[in-house]
């Protein structure tokens, strides 16, 4: 407690401490919380073990880290502090900064990688018709035609025949097939839109099941909960159902009443029904008492299903699982066994349109974030989509897509080695599979049943095998019975003939609908499958074997009716394939269409398969089929002919369906659906609208487009709709919109456009377009006009919000900032993400063609991460997307944050967006390589649509330009924002430049004019200038008339006092600098702001490291700031360029973000490599000093003013003075 002088640490140093006596008495007098404040922690983890010691709660923290001082590194500290229970008064850190509240929790970009894969040119040329004539005779075998065609002789055309013929064969066949091949695929669904829920929901789990987090999620976002808790007596479907319609009679007792087979019903009420049901019986994995072939889960689901529909009771039912699908890579599948209730979900859906909801599979914890997403999905916000999986990152919804290679090198060429093990080997079949193993090089095969040699068939078949050249041994036993397959597989690596491949393709089917079926015909279908496929994987978990291949069918990938068994079980097979590749273990489910000889189709004869639009395949064809997926490595495959003209009406007839919506042909059936709709008579609707006032007639119309689209959305509360709502909140997407221009044209009897819901977004708006349809009137759009400003209007322009993204993983203003006052250097070799050969680029010589001296530069080296789905933007059209298209999505959205303004509430304001970019090279690098993508190359990679797409999905109606100058683009987008502003066109206005370099090309070609510093660093203003670096970024600040941030409530950065643009005109050449021009766009925007040069203290300049542009910058600085400045008070001169590189269209922003933060902070940071002032400049002429060293803003008595320069290679130069934030005005006195 004394003074810590010499002496103190003079006796710390000789004495002991007493460091742990004295944090045990802090202990003892009821201390718990401690901060070591110092540059590094060395003593928090000693003083921990002391709190941890008492048994007490406690916490000890410290506040910097070593190489991470500042107060970012503080502030984070100090949050690790307060979410382990230390206060902290956050209001001083926020005091005076416009800050508020928001709700958590925030969200942080899921970014995945979007950068497609430049494909192999196509070098082949047009088809010779000759070509169809000589591939025709090889097909016919026509020797004469082939003679003739080749000028030979018969007999060496014989001779070869049957190889060209083979090869042609396979070709065509190659090709069939890989219009059979589709995979599931998870696709982000984009911002979910908030639906609360309303009404009664019943949750249904298994006893001892911790249903917890989905009782709150509900009965916080509105929902009455019920709880219904089953166990083995609820099997009983008849007592299950007379429990349920008992309970659907009761009117709510409170927001949670439990429900419990041995419950008292209570008082009897008036019927409430339900709003949903939501099922959690899929936790339930263990096998159940009574069926121990089932899952207790799936057994109970079976029930409830059935129960549901004895009650009577039609309420939306949706099936929720955990960990049964993988959404990608990253999100491996935990639990195949729940992907049974998924099966019966699909089967449910087509046998019970009516009370079907959707089979939802969520994560193992569920936050908040991700609770509001399932409540969205229970609550409709999703229309159609009723296969859905909620990450923490996002919501995911199921897609079937066709998988077709084309010309791709397969990632192996497949044969079977050693012996291979095929179960089911009396069924229709295997047969046809052990012969097309026999013929692949197969040495032994194993034909295993539970008939053995008895069944039918058999003998023959091991006699072709062995005439073949296989060997084959026939094994009775029954793949269920671990031990009999253990013991096979034993006996046979003993004998030396290790199991290598086994193909299951064992199956029982039984035709029964849901209603139908019992629970002991169900366990004995799902039994042959499931517990099959169980044997052999815990048997066959080992780095033996090669392949595990598993036999399924398109009914375990999507559905059918009258197969729930069937459908579970090949489900299972599925997700147990998933879950081997998880575990680093072979596995292949391959989901078989309908077999040209397949005579196990029970109850189902020929003719209906192929009414449903199924068509029966060659089994050659679908073997080649077999071969494709074993060659491509594919974990989880479908292998069908499907006639989508005829299966897809089938499949919807009773329920729309979007899972096929990425079909090709399911796309032109249902374009061809919008086109055929025409004119219907004017109906009842129409003559009853026609009677009623207007008033009334607008209350009509606008209640009529909600229940419309309410119906077409499945929602349930007209609450979910406001009038003045997006359509596209609440989920609808093209094919619902053309549902709700379906309905709505069915409704109204008027022919009414496929655009109609994106042009007129709300059920207002549409109202209002209707309205003027019936009366023939041309509905005309627009917003609110502004009258133009005075031009004399002298009102600054505020710098509210500021976001970038530049080299060395800058993220952010305060990085940049931090990176500046550290002295950081953020060049660095090139990036690997993007197929740049650098090797192959390299040569030191600046005269040879197609190569650079330089390899070194400001990269960002994670443009290809990006978050498509919380814009709304498929993972399609992403890849298509020019990269700086992407992070300017990002850092605008980051901008506003950075104000404080939320983007969504701008929607419709006129806010203007102003972009300075350059490169359009993306589409060279990658031309159409991504399948589907040709659709997306014009908006993906036009200059234009950098600024438009922010306007577009940001909702922004002000001006969008993009522009380019070259280097002085961004300051140019920041000058041209401000007068915007000034005359009224915008509000709000961001304003920057992004640059990424998609190729390689620009190093080249600054090569060849000798520009590139050798070393990569740019040596502004030095001596040893030798060139620039390239570099790349994006900035944007965001920009309000400074009246309009007060009045808001927005924290003001800095004012731009005023700016000026100009060209050099006939110069000295077309991209060599002008003196005199940078001297009169200064002069003039000083004049704009009215200033002296004398009252600008700091000057960020181009200074690009150039032998050549450096010294003329900076001798038209000294002739004009560099005159008549006060004793002592020389302009401070320096360049973020010698940081972070020549960013290009975006150095101007990071000259802007770098002297805002200045202005605020104080203090001017050094520019780096400066050795010596450049000597081809006459620095005594005028008062000037180059920075290097860091300073602190020179006091003057007035606002700090700064400021920037930006000079194009075209000749466009721009100049822009900033001033300090004035102070924030005194509130009014009440």
């Amino acid at each position: 407690t004394g003074e810590m002088g010499a002496e103190y640490w003079f006796r710390n140093l000789r004495q002991r401490v007493l460091f742990a006596d004295a944090i045990r008495d802090l202990l003892g007098a009821g201390h718990r919380k401690f901060v070591e404040v110092s540059s590094h922690p060395v003593l928090t983890m000693p003083v921990q073990d002391m709190i941890d010691e008492t048994g007490e709660p406690g916490v000890a923290g410290g506040t910097l880290r070593r190489d991470h001082g500042g107060l970012s590194r503080f502030l984070l500290s100090a949050a690790e502090l307060y979410v382990r229970g230390v206060e902290a008064d956050w209001s001083v850190l926020f005091a005076d900064t416009g800050a508020r509240r928001v709700d958590l929790p925030t969200y942080a970009f899921q970014r995945e990688q979007l950068w497609a894969v430049p494909p192999v040119p196509d070098r082949t040329v047009a088809a010779d018709p000759m070509d169809a004539e000589f591939w025709t005779a090889v097909e016919e075998e026509d020797l004469s035609a082939l003679t003739s065609a080749l000028g030979t002789d018969e007999g060496s055309v014989a001779a070869v025949l049957p190889a060209l013929s083979s090869w042609r064969r396979s070709r065509r066949d190659r090709s069939t097939v890989d219009s059979w091949r589709y995979r599931e695929s998870w696709t982000p669904v984009g911002t979910v839109p908030p639906a609360p829920l309303s009404g009664v929901w019943l949750v249904v789990s298994a006893e001892a099941q911790d249903d917890s987090e989905i009782v709150g999620a509900l009965s916080g976002h509105g929902a009455e909960v019920r709880r219904l808790v089953l166990d083995e007596s609820s099997l009983d479907r008849e007592a299950l159902a007379a429990l349920l319609a008992e309970y659907a009679g009761q009117d709510a007792t409170g927001r949670t009443a439990e429900i419990s087979p041995t419950a008292e019903a209570g008082d009897s009420g008036q019927p409430v029904g339900f709003a949903g049901i939501v099922s959690t019986l899929a936790a339930a994995e263990t096998p159940s008492e009574i069926h121990p072939g089932l899952a207790l889960g799936l057994a109970l689901t079976v029930s409830l299903v059935q129960a549901l529909g004895d009650a009577g009771i039609d309420a939306p039912l949706w099936f929720l699982t955990r960990g049964a699908v993988s959404t990608g890579r990253s999100d491996a599948l935990v639990s195949p066994v729940q992907a049974q209730i998924a099966g019966v979900g699909w089967t449910t859906a087509l046998e019970h349109p009516q009370r079907w909801g959707g089979v939802i599979d969520l994560p193992a914890a569920l936050d908040q974030r991700a609770a509001g997403r399932l409540v969205s999905a229970l609550a409709g916000a999703l229309g159609e989509e009723d296969q859905l999986a909620v990450r923490s990152s996002g919501m995911f919804t199921r897609r079937i897509v066709r998988t077709a290679t084309g010309d791709r090198e397969p990632a192996r060429d497949w044969t079977p080695r050693g012996t291979t093990l095929i179960t089911g080997a009396s069924g229709t079949l295997a047969p046809h599979l052990a012969r097309w193993l026999a013929a692949q090089g197969a040495g032994h095969l194993v034909l295993m049943s539970r008939r053995g040699m008895d069944a039918p068939g058999a003998a023959e078949l091991v006699a072709e095998l062995a005439e073949s050249g296989t060997e084959a041994t026939v094994a009775a036993c029954d793949v269920t019975d671990r031990d009999a397959v253990a013991a096979l597989l034993a006996a046979l690596k003993a004998e030396g003939r290790t199991v290598h491949t086994v193909v299951h393709t064992a199956a029982l089917i039984e035709l029964y609908t849901l209603a139908e079926t019992s629970l002991d015909a169900f366990a004995r279908v799902m039994h042959a499958k499931v517990a099959g496929a169980q044997v052999l994987d815990e048997l066959l978990d080992n780095d033996e074997l090669d392949d595990f291949i598993l036999y399924s069918s398109t009914a375990g990938m999507w559905g059918s009716g009258a197969h729930a068994a069937y459908v579970a079980g090949n489900a299972y097979l599925a997700a147990l394939a998933a879950h081997r590749r998880a575990r680093g273990l072979p596995a292949l489910s391959l989901s078989w269409g309908i077999w040209a000889d397949d005579l196990q189709l029970g109850r189902v004869d020929p003719g209906t398969i192929r009414r449903s639009g199924l068509e029966f395949m060659a089994p050659q064809l679908a073997l080649t089929g077999l071969k494709r997926a074993l060659d491509d490595e594919e974990t989880a495959i479908a292998v069908a002919d499907i006639d989508w003209e005829t299966y897809y009406p089938v499949f919807t007839s009773g329920r729309a369906s979007t899972l096929f919506a990425e079909v090709p042909e399911v796309r032109r059936l249902t374009e061809a659906a919008e086109r055929s709709i025409g004119t219907v008579a004017e109906g009842e609707f129409m003559t009853r609208l026609r009677a009623l006032p207007p008033a009334e007639q607008e209350r009509l119309l606008l209640e009529t487009v909600r229940t419309e689209a309410m119906a077409v959305l499945g929602l349930s509360s007209p609450d979910a709709l406001p009038d003045q709502r997006a359509f596209r909140d609440v989920g609808f997407d093209s094919l619902t919109a053309v549902g709700l221009r379906n309905r709505l044209a069915s409704v109204t009897g008027l022919t009414l456009p496929t655009t109609m819901v994106f042009d007129h977004p709300s059920p207002a708006a549409l109202a209002g377009f209707l309205k003027n349809e019936m009366a023939g009137a041309r509905t005309v759009t627009g917003g609110p006009v502004t009258a133009a400003l005075s031009a004399t209007d002298d009102d600054p322009i505020a710098v509210i919000g500021m976001s970038c993204r530049y080299p060395g993983g800058v993220s952010s203003a305060e990085e940049l900032w931090r990176l500046v006052r550290e002295g950081g250097d953020a060049i660095s070799g090139f990036p690997a993400d993007r197929g740049w050969d650098a090797e192959g680029l390299y040569d030191p010589d600046p005269d040879r063609q197609g190569r650079t001296y330089s390899l070194q530069g400001g990269f960002l080296h994670d443009v290809a991460d990006f978050d498509p789905g919380f814009f709304g933007i498929s993972p399609r059209e992403a890849v298509s997307m020019d990269p700086q298209q992407r992070l300017l999505l990002e850092t605008a959205w980051e901008t506003f944050e950075h104000a404080g303004i939320d983007p969504v509430s701008q929607r419709g304001s006129m806010t203007g967006t102003f972009v300075g970019a350059s490169y359009q090279d993306y589409a060279s690098a990658v031309p159409n390589s991504a399948e589907g993508s040709e659709g997306h190359a014009i908006t993906g990679t036009l200059s234009s649509v950098l600024s438009g797409r922010v306007s577009y999905l940001f909702g922004f109606e002000g001006p969008a330009v993009t522009l380019d100058t070259a280097c002085s683009s961004s300051l140019v987008a920041m000058h041209l924002a401000c007068q915007s502003l000034r005359n009224g066109e915008s509000s709000l206005a961001l304003a920057g430049g992004v640059s990424i370099m998609s190729t390689p090309l620009s190093f080249v070609g600054f090569s060849r004019q000798r520009a590139l510093a050798a070393d990569g660093r740019c040596k502004a203003y030095a001596d040893a200038a030798d060139g620039m670096t390239l570099a790349e970024g994006v900035g944007l600040v965001l920009l309000e008339r400074l009246s309009d941030a007060r009045r808001n409530g927005h924290h003001v950065l800095a004012v731009v006092r005023g700016s000026a643009v100009n060209q050099d005109g006939a110069s000295n050449g077309l991209t060599a600098p002008n003196g005199p021009s940078q001297q009169r766009v200064i002069r003039q925007a000083l004049a704009n702001a009215g200033l002296r040069p004398a009252e600008v203290d700091v000057i960020e300049g181009h200074g690009t490291g150039t032998a050549l542009g450096d010294p003329i910058e900076a001798q038209a600085l000294l002739t004009t700031y560099g005159q008549d400045r006060e004793p002592g008070q020389p302009l401070l001169l320096g360049s973020v360029k010698s940081n972070i590189g020549h960013t290009q269209m975006a150095s101007g922003a990071a000259s802007v973000i770098k002297m805002v933060m200045a202005l605020q902070q104080g203090v001017v940071p050094r520019t780096l490599h400066i050795d010596t002032p450049s000597s081809h400049v006459d620095w005594s002429s005028g008062a000037i000093d180059l920075l290097t060293e860091e300073t602190d803003w020179p006091v003057t008595g007035r606002p700090r003013r700064g400021a920037i320069s930006s000079f194009g290679i075209s000749g466009t130069n721009v100049h822009t003075i900033l001033e300090q934030a004035p102070a924030a005005e005194p509130a009014e006195e009440p």
